[in-house]
């Protein structure tokens, strides 16, 4: 009896370990979507290569066959090195400019503004390739690349005369080392030559039998879209080393490249690091030692073998990834839900809690010495429209790094504000680089002149207090940088003529206007999107000074000013104004729409707050027509409650997505930033039914959510802090006790 009792207890231990089995595999695989392709991406074509990052080492894939190239990238290596460019002269020309706008003379204005830049900012640099060569000659069928987003993992699998090859290839934040396993299912059959470079000044060489090594330095000056000037001596110095593990086979050295022979397998692991350590620091003779980090990285990573590797990289990632689930009309594979997942993937590639530097133009991912744009932190719009999904989409530990690059403006910042306006505060301008430049931005003065942008990175800065409610953040790293910033922008206010308080000078970032002699001007005396940055900080400083007790001085300065702010606009079409006054538009349909940041990712305008400017805001959108998609119009639709228009402006043309950041649809689902937890907003009519789990909301609160025929069936609070919030459904406010919708826990 005790034996038959015995195989009962076995056959049913056995099927219980079956049905968890199942449904762990049936919960953890609604996480998996992949981006699946079925060619190798053209060389040409790198911005649809599939990219990987760990927030600082990052690569663009292709997945060729015949000769896999692989670009590689290192967030801290850029151009140049840390300098003084502030130009005290230019502090009369500032007074000379405010004196022209006060007195209504914008073409003098205009005139003074030009020729005020400084130095251009410094370029993101490539890193170098990876070459794996494996025939000339390889005729391949079966095809299959794909990128798995819950796993970061990239594969690609092929077939040679009966014989099956797989690669995957991913980044490794805990190890800080990119990891390529290559094998197949026949012994013997892994064979390829292994070699790397550089596009910049460097040497190659061979160490130990099985590792390639690269050093090199950057430029020491580059000429965006002109130059780059080199010197041996000066440029921000790198070292990067290819370590590769054969299985049961060899590795041959034939000059500066090795070779793979008749190998079950091989793992290949890569280590970068430059001498990059902050941006006041001088790298060439004050960095790190970049040999030396580099070569512990991959020492460390070689001991711990590919499982390991694997299992450490998964177990990172995956967690974060797996915060937040969407599904539409019953479908995780709905183009807008994966997306906005890829939009997660991407920023968690590009920018992670220990990144030194933040997320830039192209991500971390560029191949060029003339990179597009300077591959910089253009600060009018684009840090600012892809880290916005960062809190809601709940990986606040992707902004750290934003935060800890907006400390570093705050130090440069100050010198600036002192030296060329004579400010208290700091400042920051248009376009900046890791070295945290923050004087004007060389060109027009329509983005030169443009003192904004550490304002609106302050809106991050205050956004990370507001979801995660750390009084201790606030005070020690939140508050300093909001102070500092409004400080500036009380001494930048100027009493206009209508005897209200405006920012002078002003511009609406890269947009023009046309005088009454048809002379295109930028430079306006309290723009529209600078009263919408003013007063959000000023907002946000006056709550923080009640939250912390502090600074009641400072305080009714900032409430004073506030008080006289200049008030927004309604043009003659029923339109929100973006200048100080309804002059006739350069461009109407300009592809920023500034003036339109009061709607989203600020809050200044909302339906219940300022009815007639919401509805002016739509206006104005509208106008624009195909223009207004900086910095996210899909979020503006969002926040102007029109799911459908924002449907309408949401691409999904993943991976090529640097211009769609994909911030909007958590917004059609779930907004907070008018003191309500507002659930399903502005819910498309085509979504007729969904589930969404893990969207954040200010006041750490977390949101899950179902809806079936357009209406919500229901949605779990989480209340970290232990609040009960007010909440609306649909624009309709319920009451949470009773509505048995809503479970809060």
């Amino acid at each position: 009896m005790r034996c038959k009792a015995n195989s009962y207890l076995i056959v049913f231990t056995v099927l219980l370990y079956f049905m968890i089995s199942c449904s762990r595999t049936e919960k953890d695989d609604k996480y998996i979507l992949r981006l699946v392709y079925t060619q190798p991406t053209p060389i040409e074509r790198f911005e649809a290569a599939l990219p990987i990052g760990n927030g600082r080492l990052g690569a663009k894939i292709y997945g060729n066959v015949n000769k896999k190239i692989i670009n590689l990238n290192d967030a801290t290596l850029w151009s140049g090195m840390p300098g003084d460019d502030n130009a005290p002269s230019v502090k009369d020309r500032i007074r000379e400019i405010r004196d022209a706008l006060v007195e209504g003379d914008f073409y003098k204005a205009q005139k003074l503004s030009e020729g005020l830049s400084s130095h251009d900012n410094q370029s993101y640099q490539p890193l170098g390739n990876i070459y794996l060569d494996f025939s000339k000659d390889i005729i391949y069928t079966d095809y299959s690349r794909e990128l798995n987003l819950d796993n970061a993992v990239i594969t690609v699998k092929y077939n040679v005369d009966g014989v099956n090859y797989t690669r995957e290839i991913f980044a490794s934040y805990p190890d800080q080392v990119i990891v390529m396993h290559i094998f197949a299912d026949r012994k013997g059959s892994v064979n390829f030559t292994a070699s790397m470079d550089t596009q910049l000044q460097g040497t190659y060489s061979v160490e130990t039998g099985s590792e390639i090594v690269v050093c090199g330095r950057a430029p020491k000056f580059v000429k965006p879209k002109s130059y780059a000037e080199w010197d041996p001596n000066i440029g921000t110095g790198f070292e990067s080393r290819l370590k590769i593990i054969p299985v049961k086979g060899e590795v041959v050295r034939h000059g500066d490249s090795l070779s793979v022979c008749n190998s079950d397998e091989a793992v290949l692991i890569f280590s970068s690091a430059t001498e990059y350590a902050g941006a006041r620091i001088v790298p060439f003779t004050d960095g790190q030692d970049c040999s030396a980090v580099v070569c512990k990285h991959l020492d460390d990573a070689v001991r711990k073998g590919y499982k390991k590797l694997y299992a450490d990289h998964v177990n990172d990632y995956q967690p974060l990834f797996r915060r937040v689930y969407v599904e539409i009309n019953g479908d995780k594979e709905n183009k807008y839900a994966k997306a906005y997942q890829w939009a997660r993937y991407n920023l968690l590639a590009c920018s992670r809690e220990g990144s030194i530097v933040p997320r830039n133009e192209q991500g971390i991912w560029n191949r060029d010495v003339l990179p597009h744009y300077a591959s910089n932190f253009t600060l009018n719009e684009n840090p600012q429209k892809y880290y916005v999904l960062a809190e809601t989409g709940n990986i606040p530990e992707a902004v750290a790094p934003l935060i800890r690059f907006t400390e570093a403006l705050a130090i440069n910042g100050r010198e600036t504000a002192e030296l060329q306006y004579g400010f208290r505060g700091w400042v920051a301008h248009h376009n900046s680089d890791v070295w945290a430049k923050t004087t004007m931005a060389t060109g027009r003065p329509c983005w030169s002149v443009w003192p904004m942008g550490g304002v609106w990175l302050c809106q991050h800065v205050w956004e990370r207090y507001a979801y995660g409610q750390d009084e201790t953040y606030l005070r020690e790293t939140a508050y300093p940088l909001l102070k500092g910033a409004a400080l500036f922008c009380l001494d930048l206010l100027i009493e206009n003529q209508d005897g209200y308080l405006a920012t002078a000078p002003s511009t609406s970032p890269e947009n023009s206007f046309l005088d009454n002699q048809g002379n295109r001007l930028s430079v306006d005396i309290g723009c529209t999107a600078d009263i919408a940055f003013v007063s959000e900080l000023f907002e946000h400083c006056m709550e923080a000074c009640g939250i912390l007790n502090a600074d009641p001085e400072f305080r009714k300065e900032i409430e004073n000013a506030y008080a006289r702010l200049a008030p927004y606009k309604i043009g003659s079409k029923g339109q929100l104004l973006e200048y100080s006054q309804e002059f006739e538009e350069f461009e109407p349909h300009h592809r920023h729409a500034s003036h339109l940041i009061s709607v989203w990712p600020l809050s200044q305008i909302t339906k219940e707050k300022t009815p007639e400017l919401f509805y002016a805001a739509r206006v104005s959108l509208e106008l624009r027509a195909s223009g207004g998609y900086h910095p996210d119009k899909a979020g503006m639709w969002a926040r102007l409650l029109d799911g459908d228009e924002c449907l309408k402006a949401l691409k999904t043309n993943y991976p090529v997505m640097y211009d769609t950041p994909f911030g909007g649809l958590a917004e059609m689902l779930l907004q907070s930033h008018t003191g309500y937890i507002d659930i399903l907003p502005a819910l498309p009519t085509d979504w007729h039914s969904g589930k969404v789990s893990g969207l954040r909301a200010r006041g750490n609160y977390e949101i899950d959510m179902e809806w079936n025929d357009g209406e919500l069936v229901s949605a779990t609070i989480k209340s970290f802090c232990g609040n009960t919030p007010m909440i609306r459904v649909k624009g309709e406010e319920i009451n949470i006790i009773n509505d048995k919708r809503i479970k809060l826990i």
